[in-house]
């Protein structure tokens, strides 16, 4: 997740996790020339609807070269809503990208900075375009990942964008930030109000993420759709980081002895993103469902929000692509229907 060092997918095996300047105009590199967008806006989006859900489902869905590209194309969809019905959620959020250079859809500005032709870094299939299709039918709301940088492992994307070359975490400046936020807003604008959310990982201070640079790229994400909701990640912890941001990031590892006072914190909606089996991405369960169901309630009775990262299926012997184990959707139905008791 987020980390010194990002998680990263091993094929057909499992996921490893080791893991200021004043705000300024965003600039679209548009066939019909730049456009010009707010670089902070009025108001917050409303989290009525994000409270009201009380829980939902993230992934990390993570091509890392060009065989596992090729997965998006064969990632089941349907399979997938079928799971997420079940188990009760009521948004999804997916990764369009981390480190690796390699993404879940297409975006012809990164296409354009980068010199990469269509399809050898981001994917042909717009797999969020299709996933939002199955999923509203089914009253799920889909949201979106991505990191506050380029990608980390990816030198050549890096240098494309005017950041040093390496493997970790590089210092941004406004430039980058301006450059990143052409790339968001094409996404942005592509999905419109398909997108309910954004959530960004990666915003460091370390890195020289602050207030300016959130205001830049909550304009870029909520270029096409104002209403969606935004947050920063700043690493471990629940806390208010950004005045931009419509709730907490709330990245936990051990989740159980965090708890809100109430549904805000500091005028950000409480939430809190953890991880249902042995590390992100993984696809077994680590605790029993008798705990998990003590921590939410209380988080969720205080009108707070949880969100759980579950793994997705990369080989097509065990099952449908990008679908999700047994024993975590069991897990999560069985957290529902504990839920639901009076």
């Amino acid at each position: 997740m987020s980390r010194n060092v990002w998680c990263i997918p091993l094929f057909l095996l499992t996921i490893v996790a080791v893991l200021p300047l004043h705000a300024a105009p965003v600039e679209r590199l548009a066939q019909g020339g730049p456009v010009t967008v707010p670089a902070k806006l009025a108001a917050h989006a409303s989290t009525d609807w994000f409270m009201a859900a009380r829980y939902g489902v993230f992934m990390h869905f993570l091509p890392h070269d060009a065989a596992s590209l090729a997965l998006v194309d064969r990632f089941d969809v349907e399979a997938l809503a079928q799971q997420l019905e079940t188990t009760g959620a009521k948004y999804f959020v997916l990764t369009l990208g981390q480190n690796s250079g390699y993404f879940n859809a297409p975006n012809a500005i990164y296409d354009k900075i980068t010199g990469y032709a269509p399809g050898e870094r981001c994917s042909t299939r717009d797999l969020p375009l299709e996933l939002y299709k199955v999923l509203q039918s089914r009253g799920i709301r889909l949201m979106l990942y991505l990191p506050c940088q380029t990608p980390n492992q990816d030198a050549r994307a890096q240098q494309a964008f005017g950041l040093p070359a390496g493997a970790k975490d590089q210092p941004i400046d406004t430039d980058f930030v301006r450059k990143w936020a052409t790339v968001i807003q094409e996404w942005s604008d592509r999905y419109g109000d398909k997108v309910a959310g954004w959530w960004f990982d990666g915003g460091y201070e370390h890195i020289h993420f602050n207030e300016a640079i959130a205001d830049i790229y909550a304009a870029a994400a909520k270029h096409g759709n104002a209403a969606s909701l935004v947050t920063f990640n700043p690493g471990v912890r629940v806390i208010h980081y950004t005045n931009a941001e419509d709730y907490t990031a709330g990245e936990l590892n051990e989740p159980f002895e965090v708890l809100p006072t109430s549904r805000w914190l500091d005028g950000s909606q409480w939430h809190a993103l953890t991880y249902l089996g042995s590390n992100w991405g993984r696809r077994d369960t680590r605790y029993p469902t008798e705990r998990w169901v003590q921590w939410m309630a209380a988080v969720i009775a205080k009108g707070g929000v949880v969100t759980l990262d579950m793994g997705p299926n990369y080989d097509a012997q065990a099952g449908p692509i990008g679908s999700l184990s047994a024993a975590q959707v069991e897990q999560v139905q069985a957290i529902k229907n504990a839920l639901l008791k009076p």
